[in-house]
């Protein structure tokens, strides 16, 4: 479950970077278990999302920038079969007649929530 794997390595990051305690490029992306050049495309994105993290030399750490911070949130839900009519993992499943159910994915779920 790659997806997965991408999610906790963002949340690690961002409460290292909250706390101040990334250490230098390098051991931050040995901790993160990604190349330093993968390092550099996550804090891209995070840039792209409005929020501007720089490395401080005095600190050895990545830190925030301006004052923006960000907050990740996800979930991983199994759904009980009278909850299947809500949507579900970005589609939506509806009960036809004779208690068929129509859905284009399992009765599971992901919930992403990026707020900045």
């Amino acid at each position: 479950m790659e997806f997965i794997r991408q999610i906790e390595r963002l949340q690690l990051l961002n409460k290292l970077v909250r706390e101040q305690r990334t250490g230098s490029p390098e051991e931050l992306a040995e901790r993160l278990g990604i190349s330093r050049r993968q390092l550099y495309v996550y804090l891209e994105y995070f840039k792209d999302l409005g929020v501007e993290i720089q490395f401080s030399r005095r600190m050895n750490s990545f830190v925030f920038a301006n004052q923006k911070q960000v907050h990740i949130d996800w979930k991983f839900e199994i759904l009980e079969h009278s909850a299947v009519n809500e949507v579900v993992g970005g589609a939506h499943c509806e009960e036809w007649s004779m208690g068929t159910k129509i859905c284009t994915q399992n009765s599971w779920s992901f919930s992403n929530n990026y707020q900045v």
